[in-house]
Protein backbone atom coordinates (compact mmCIF):
# COMPACT_ATOMS: atom_id res chain seq x y z
CA UNK A 1 0.00 0.00 0.00
CA UNK A 2 0.98 3.52 -1.20
CA UNK A 3 1.66 6.54 1.33
CA UNK A 4 -1.32 8.27 -0.59
CA UNK A 5 -3.47 5.01 -0.36
CA UNK A 6 -2.80 4.55 3.55
CA UNK A 7 -3.67 8.35 4.26
CA UNK A 8 -7.20 7.62 2.36
CA UNK A 9 -7.35 5.07 4.39
CA UNK A 10 -6.54 6.96 7.56
CA UNK A 11 -9.03 10.31 6.20
CA UNK A 12 -11.98 8.02 6.32
CA UNK A 13 -11.04 6.38 9.58
CA UNK A 14 -11.03 10.28 10.82
CA UNK A 15 -14.54 10.50 9.00
CA UNK A 16 -16.12 7.49 10.26
CA UNK A 17 -15.00 7.85 14.08
CA UNK A 18 -16.67 11.84 13.57
CA UNK A 19 -19.63 10.38 15.82
CA UNK A 20 -17.03 9.83 18.52
CA UNK A 21 -15.45 13.51 18.50
CA UNK A 22 -19.06 14.84 18.22
CA UNK A 23 -19.99 12.84 21.53
CA UNK A 24 -16.70 13.68 23.69
CA UNK A 25 -16.37 15.33 26.07
CA UNK A 26 -19.51 13.88 27.12
CA UNK A 27 -20.27 16.61 29.34
CA UNK A 28 -24.29 17.42 30.52
CA UNK A 29 -25.52 20.64 29.19
CA UNK A 30 -28.11 22.47 30.49
CA UNK A 31 -30.83 21.95 27.97
CA UNK A 32 -31.81 20.07 24.86
CA UNK A 33 -31.85 23.31 22.79
CA UNK A 34 -28.11 24.06 23.97
CA UNK A 35 -27.69 20.13 22.93
CA UNK A 36 -28.83 20.52 19.68
CA UNK A 37 -26.65 23.48 18.97
CA UNK A 38 -23.27 21.93 20.16
CA UNK A 39 -24.09 18.82 17.70
CA UNK A 40 -25.12 20.79 14.81
CA UNK A 41 -22.27 22.20 15.10
CA UNK A 42 -19.87 19.56 15.46
CA UNK A 43 -21.49 17.57 12.87
CA UNK A 44 -21.13 20.66 10.55
CA UNK A 45 -17.61 20.52 11.21
CA UNK A 46 -18.01 16.62 10.20
CA UNK A 47 -19.22 17.41 7.40
CA UNK A 48 -17.11 19.77 6.09
CA UNK A 49 -14.07 17.55 6.95
CA UNK A 50 -15.69 15.35 4.61
CA UNK A 51 -16.14 17.55 2.10
CA UNK A 52 -12.31 18.41 2.19
CA UNK A 53 -11.59 14.72 2.05
CA UNK A 54 -13.83 14.01 -0.76
CA UNK A 55 -12.16 17.64 -3.10
CA UNK A 56 -8.99 15.57 -2.85
CA UNK A 57 -9.73 12.31 -3.11
CA UNK A 58 -11.44 13.13 -6.48
CA UNK A 59 -8.67 15.35 -7.38
CA UNK A 60 -7.01 12.57 -7.40
CA UNK A 61 -8.69 9.91 -9.09
CA UNK A 62 -7.80 10.84 -12.70
CA UNK A 63 -3.99 10.28 -11.95
CA UNK A 64 -4.38 7.88 -9.13
CA UNK A 65 -7.62 5.68 -10.46
CA UNK A 66 -6.48 3.06 -7.81
CA UNK A 67 -9.53 1.53 -5.38
CA UNK A 68 -8.86 2.97 -2.15
CA UNK A 69 -8.45 6.32 -3.81
CA UNK A 70 -11.95 5.69 -5.41
CA UNK A 71 -13.61 4.26 -2.63
CA UNK A 72 -12.35 7.13 -0.23
CA UNK A 73 -13.58 9.87 -2.58
CA UNK A 74 -16.97 7.91 -2.70
CA UNK A 75 -17.18 7.18 1.15
CA UNK A 76 -16.34 10.81 1.37
CA UNK A 77 -19.24 12.31 -0.99
CA UNK A 78 -21.26 10.03 1.39
CA UNK A 79 -19.85 11.77 4.56
CA UNK A 80 -20.37 15.05 3.71
CA UNK A 81 -24.38 15.75 3.42
CA UNK A 82 -24.81 12.84 5.96
CA UNK A 83 -23.39 14.46 8.49
CA UNK A 84 -25.57 17.77 7.62
CA UNK A 85 -28.36 15.63 7.66
CA UNK A 86 -26.99 14.25 10.97
CA UNK A 87 -27.39 17.98 12.00
CA UNK A 88 -30.43 19.08 11.54
CA UNK A 89 -32.12 15.71 12.81
CA UNK A 90 -30.43 17.20 16.23
CA UNK A 91 -33.83 19.44 16.39
CA UNK A 92 -36.36 16.28 16.73
CA UNK A 93 -34.32 14.32 18.92
CA UNK A 94 -30.71 15.01 20.60
CA UNK A 95 -29.13 11.82 20.01
CA UNK A 96 -25.91 10.50 18.25
CA UNK A 97 -27.94 7.72 16.37
CA UNK A 98 -28.16 9.65 13.02
CA UNK A 99 -24.16 10.16 13.44
CA UNK A 100 -23.80 6.81 13.86
CA UNK A 101 -26.08 5.71 10.91
CA UNK A 102 -24.04 8.47 8.74
CA UNK A 103 -21.06 6.58 9.86
CA UNK A 104 -21.51 3.44 9.11
CA UNK A 105 -23.11 4.51 5.55
CA UNK A 106 -19.49 5.69 5.31
CA UNK A 107 -17.60 2.92 6.03
CA UNK A 108 -19.97 0.05 3.94
CA UNK A 109 -19.76 2.79 1.01
CA UNK A 110 -15.52 2.57 1.32
CA UNK A 111 -15.64 -1.84 1.64
CA UNK A 112 -18.10 -1.80 -1.18
CA UNK A 113 -16.41 0.88 -3.64
CA UNK A 114 -13.00 -0.60 -2.71
CA UNK A 115 -14.27 -4.32 -3.29
CA UNK A 116 -15.90 -3.45 -6.56
CA UNK A 117 -13.30 -1.24 -8.26
CA UNK A 118 -10.76 -4.01 -7.27
CA UNK A 119 -12.94 -6.44 -9.01
CA UNK A 120 -13.60 -4.58 -11.95
CA UNK A 121 -10.23 -3.15 -12.38
CA UNK A 122 -9.25 -1.13 -15.34
CA UNK A 123 -8.95 2.88 -15.10
CA UNK A 124 -12.63 3.17 -13.50
CA UNK A 125 -13.27 6.40 -12.11
CA UNK A 126 -16.42 5.93 -10.84
CA UNK A 127 -17.69 9.75 -11.62
CA UNK A 128 -21.30 8.57 -12.72
CA UNK A 129 -21.35 7.02 -8.88
CA UNK A 130 -20.28 10.04 -7.58
CA UNK A 131 -22.51 12.19 -9.05
CA UNK A 132 -25.17 10.04 -7.94
CA UNK A 133 -24.16 9.35 -4.75
CA UNK A 134 -23.81 13.64 -4.62
CA UNK A 135 -27.50 13.93 -5.90
CA UNK A 136 -29.15 11.54 -3.29
CA UNK A 137 -27.05 12.76 -0.14
CA UNK A 138 -27.49 16.53 -1.21
CA UNK A 139 -31.56 16.10 -1.83
CA UNK A 140 -31.75 13.82 1.53
CA UNK A 141 -30.19 17.34 3.08
CA UNK A 142 -32.53 19.57 1.35
CA UNK A 143 -35.49 17.21 1.98
CA UNK A 144 -34.72 17.21 6.09
CA UNK A 145 -34.36 20.92 6.20
CA UNK A 146 -38.28 21.62 4.95
CA UNK A 147 -39.43 19.09 7.10
CA UNK A 148 -40.67 20.05 10.99
CA UNK A 149 -39.14 21.56 13.36
CA UNK A 150 -36.07 22.05 10.93
CA UNK A 151 -38.10 24.73 8.66
CA UNK A 152 -39.02 26.60 11.38
CA UNK A 153 -35.56 28.06 11.30
CA UNK A 154 -34.86 30.79 8.23
CA UNK A 155 -31.22 29.72 7.84
CA UNK A 156 -32.12 25.98 7.83
CA UNK A 157 -34.38 26.69 4.93
CA UNK A 158 -31.43 28.39 3.55
CA UNK A 159 -29.23 25.21 3.84
CA UNK A 160 -32.18 22.94 1.79
CA UNK A 161 -31.70 25.23 -1.18
CA UNK A 162 -28.29 25.62 -1.40
CA UNK A 163 -28.20 21.69 -0.94
CA UNK A 164 -31.01 21.33 -3.44
CA UNK A 165 -29.77 23.15 -5.96
CA UNK A 166 -26.82 21.16 -6.16
CA UNK A 167 -28.60 18.13 -5.96
CA UNK A 168 -30.72 19.63 -8.92
CA UNK A 169 -26.97 20.26 -11.05
CA UNK A 170 -25.50 17.02 -10.16
CA UNK A 171 -28.86 15.31 -11.38
CA UNK A 172 -29.47 17.40 -14.68
CA UNK A 173 -25.35 16.55 -14.82
CA UNK A 174 -26.20 12.99 -15.02
CA UNK A 175 -28.79 13.05 -17.03
CA UNK A 176 -27.09 14.66 -20.10
CA UNK A 177 -24.33 12.89 -19.55
CA UNK A 178 -26.32 9.74 -20.68
CA UNK A 179 -28.63 11.77 -22.89
CA UNK A 180 -25.54 13.34 -25.04
CA UNK A 181 -22.61 12.55 -23.56
CA UNK A 182 -19.64 14.27 -21.98
CA UNK A 183 -18.73 15.89 -25.53
CA UNK A 184 -21.54 17.52 -25.92
CA UNK A 185 -21.10 21.53 -26.19
CA UNK A 186 -24.08 21.97 -23.85
CA UNK A 187 -22.83 19.46 -21.77
CA UNK A 188 -18.73 20.85 -21.83
CA UNK A 189 -20.40 24.31 -21.50
CA UNK A 190 -22.74 23.74 -18.22
CA UNK A 191 -20.66 20.97 -16.67
CA UNK A 192 -16.58 22.59 -17.42
CA UNK A 193 -14.42 23.12 -14.86
CA UNK A 194 -14.77 26.50 -14.44
CA UNK A 195 -18.27 26.38 -14.58
CA UNK A 196 -18.41 23.85 -11.87
CA UNK A 197 -15.60 25.66 -9.68
CA UNK A 198 -17.33 28.76 -9.85
CA UNK A 199 -20.80 26.78 -8.61
CA UNK A 200 -18.74 25.24 -5.87
CA UNK A 201 -17.42 28.18 -4.59
CA UNK A 202 -20.16 30.10 -4.34
CA UNK A 203 -22.67 27.27 -2.38
CA UNK A 204 -20.00 26.73 -0.26
CA UNK A 205 -19.76 30.18 0.97
CA UNK A 206 -23.52 30.64 1.03
CA UNK A 207 -23.47 27.60 3.10
CA UNK A 208 -20.45 28.66 5.77
CA UNK A 209 -22.75 32.00 6.26
CA UNK A 210 -25.56 29.44 6.74
CA UNK A 211 -24.49 27.66 8.97
CA UNK A 212 -23.42 30.41 11.32
CA UNK A 213 -26.47 32.10 11.21
CA UNK A 214 -27.82 28.60 12.29
CA UNK A 215 -26.08 28.94 14.98
CA UNK A 216 -27.03 32.09 15.88
CA UNK A 217 -30.68 31.00 15.40
CA UNK A 218 -30.17 27.94 17.57
CA UNK A 219 -28.21 30.06 20.34
CA UNK A 220 -31.79 31.99 20.52
CA UNK A 221 -33.47 29.17 20.29
CA UNK A 222 -31.64 27.88 23.35
CA UNK A 223 -32.00 30.75 25.28
CA UNK A 224 -35.94 30.81 24.82
CA UNK A 225 -36.11 27.20 25.79
CA UNK A 226 -33.72 28.07 29.22
CA UNK A 227 -36.18 31.14 29.68
CA UNK A 228 -39.31 28.42 29.22
CA UNK A 229 -37.36 26.09 31.66
CA UNK A 230 -36.54 28.70 34.64
CA UNK A 231 -40.03 30.35 34.96
CA UNK A 232 -41.69 26.91 35.23
CA UNK A 233 -39.16 26.31 38.55
CA UNK A 234 -39.93 29.73 39.92
CA UNK A 235 -43.69 28.49 39.36
CA UNK A 236 -42.84 25.63 41.24
CA UNK A 237 -40.85 27.30 43.78
CA UNK A 238 -43.60 29.71 44.46
CA UNK A 239 -46.80 27.89 43.79
CA UNK A 240 -45.90 25.01 44.79
CA UNK A 241 -46.54 23.45 41.60
CA UNK A 242 -47.10 23.30 38.08
CA UNK A 243 -49.91 22.10 35.58
CA UNK A 244 -49.03 20.60 32.47
CA UNK A 245 -50.49 18.62 29.97
CA UNK A 246 -49.37 16.83 27.22
CA UNK A 247 -51.80 16.49 24.65
CA UNK A 248 -50.97 13.47 21.00
CA UNK A 249 -52.22 13.35 18.21
CA UNK A 250 -51.89 9.52 17.40
CA UNK A 251 -53.43 8.94 14.29
CA UNK A 252 -51.23 11.26 12.08
CA UNK A 253 -49.55 8.35 10.94
CA UNK A 254 -52.80 6.89 9.63
CA UNK A 255 -53.89 10.28 8.49
CA UNK A 256 -51.27 11.12 6.43
CA UNK A 257 -50.83 7.37 4.99
CA UNK A 258 -54.63 7.39 4.00
CA UNK A 259 -55.15 11.47 3.30
CA UNK A 260 -51.44 12.40 2.54
CA UNK A 261 -49.15 15.04 4.20
CA UNK A 262 -50.97 17.80 4.10
CA UNK A 263 -53.90 16.66 5.74
CA UNK A 264 -51.24 15.66 8.76
CA UNK A 265 -50.32 19.01 8.84
CA UNK A 266 -53.56 20.39 8.72
CA UNK A 267 -54.65 18.75 11.46
CA UNK A 268 -51.47 19.18 13.87
CA UNK A 269 -51.83 22.51 13.49
CA UNK A 270 -55.61 22.84 14.24
CA UNK A 271 -54.51 20.90 17.73
CA UNK A 272 -51.34 23.47 18.55
CA UNK A 273 -53.37 26.85 17.78
CA UNK A 274 -56.32 25.50 19.56
CA UNK A 275 -54.18 24.94 22.61
CA UNK A 276 -52.52 28.32 22.47
CA UNK A 277 -56.15 29.97 21.93
CA UNK A 278 -57.48 27.81 24.94
CA UNK A 279 -53.94 29.03 26.57
CA UNK A 280 -52.45 32.01 25.43
CA UNK A 281 -50.31 32.27 29.02
CA UNK A 282 -48.95 29.08 29.58
CA UNK A 283 -45.67 28.20 28.40
CA UNK A 284 -45.91 25.96 25.06
CA UNK A 285 -43.16 23.62 23.62
CA UNK A 286 -43.76 20.17 21.43
CA UNK A 287 -43.34 18.34 17.87
CA UNK A 288 -45.05 16.95 15.66
CA UNK A 289 -48.27 15.12 17.06
CA UNK A 290 -47.11 15.83 20.55
CA UNK A 291 -47.62 19.33 22.14
CA UNK A 292 -46.68 20.44 25.96
CA UNK A 293 -48.25 23.11 27.55
CA UNK A 294 -47.74 24.14 31.17
CA UNK A 295 -49.41 26.57 33.88
CA UNK A 296 -49.23 28.12 37.35
CA UNK A 297 -50.36 25.94 40.48
CA UNK A 298 -52.24 22.43 40.89
CA UNK A 299 -54.89 23.55 37.73
CA UNK A 300 -57.83 21.41 35.71
CA UNK A 301 -58.83 22.72 32.47
CA UNK A 302 -62.00 21.15 32.07
CA UNK A 303 -62.92 21.21 28.30
CA UNK A 304 -59.14 21.41 27.12
CA UNK A 305 -59.39 17.63 25.31
CA UNK A 306 -62.73 18.87 23.99
CA UNK A 307 -61.55 21.57 22.28
CA UNK A 308 -58.22 20.05 21.30
CA UNK A 309 -60.67 17.37 19.45
CA UNK A 310 -63.22 19.59 18.13
CA UNK A 311 -60.22 21.79 16.31
CA UNK A 312 -58.97 19.20 14.67
CA UNK A 313 -62.33 17.75 13.19
CA UNK A 314 -62.56 20.95 11.87
CA UNK A 315 -58.81 21.30 10.37
CA UNK A 316 -59.54 19.16 6.96
CA UNK A 317 -63.22 19.67 6.02
CA UNK A 318 -63.55 16.91 3.31
CA UNK A 319 -61.34 14.13 5.52
CA UNK A 320 -63.97 11.28 6.07
CA UNK A 321 -62.08 10.43 9.16
CA UNK A 322 -62.42 13.94 11.16
CA UNK A 323 -64.55 12.31 13.37
CA UNK A 324 -62.67 9.49 14.64
CA UNK A 325 -59.30 11.45 14.83
CA UNK A 326 -58.21 10.38 18.47
CA UNK A 327 -56.68 13.38 20.81
CA UNK A 328 -54.79 11.81 24.08
CA UNK A 329 -54.40 13.88 26.99
CA UNK A 330 -52.42 13.37 30.31
CA UNK A 331 -52.59 15.71 32.89
CA UNK A 332 -49.58 15.85 35.07
CA UNK A 333 -49.00 18.16 38.66
CA UNK A 334 -45.58 18.08 38.67
CA UNK A 335 -43.97 19.55 42.37
CA UNK A 336 -40.64 19.25 41.76
CA UNK A 337 -37.39 19.82 39.58
CA UNK A 338 -37.23 16.03 39.08
CA UNK A 339 -40.56 15.55 37.88
CA UNK A 340 -40.55 18.51 35.65
CA UNK A 341 -37.00 17.02 33.77
CA UNK A 342 -39.18 13.95 33.56
CA UNK A 343 -42.02 15.38 31.63
CA UNK A 344 -41.00 18.72 30.47
CA UNK A 345 -39.13 18.86 26.78
CA UNK A 346 -35.70 19.75 26.91
CA UNK A 347 -35.80 20.19 31.38
CA UNK A 348 -33.36 17.53 31.46
CA UNK A 349 -29.86 17.31 29.91
CA UNK A 350 -29.85 14.82 27.38
CA UNK A 351 -29.28 11.24 28.40
CA UNK A 352 -31.02 11.66 31.97
CA UNK A 353 -34.39 12.09 30.67
CA UNK A 354 -35.41 8.49 32.14
CA UNK A 355 -37.18 9.32 34.88
CA UNK A 356 -41.02 8.18 34.92
CA UNK A 357 -44.48 10.51 36.52
CA UNK A 358 -46.40 8.22 38.42
CA UNK A 359 -49.61 9.06 40.33
CA UNK A 360 -47.48 8.93 43.46
CA UNK A 361 -44.79 10.75 42.17
CA UNK A 362 -46.78 13.93 40.13
CA UNK A 363 -50.46 12.89 40.13
CA UNK A 364 -50.98 12.15 36.09
CA UNK A 365 -54.82 12.68 35.95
Amino acid sequence: MSVLELSAVLAIAVVIAAPALVQFPAASVPNGGRAARRNFLRFAAAAALSGVVAGIASALVPEHPTPIIIAAANAALVGGPAYSWAGMRQLRENSMAPGWVVAGAVAVTFVTSATVSAVIGGPTDGFVLRLILVAVGCGGVAVEAFRLPARTIAPFRLIGVIFAIYAAYSAIRIVLFFAVGESAPTFRTLFSPLTASVLSIALVTALCVAVWWSDRALETRARQIEYIINALRSDIASHGAVTVYVVEVPDLALIRAAFGGPAAVAVDRAASMALHELLPDAAHRGRVGRHVVAVSGDQRIENLDDVVKAATARAVPNLDYREAIEVRVTRYALRSEEELAAVWPDAAPPGTRDLKTSPAGGAIA
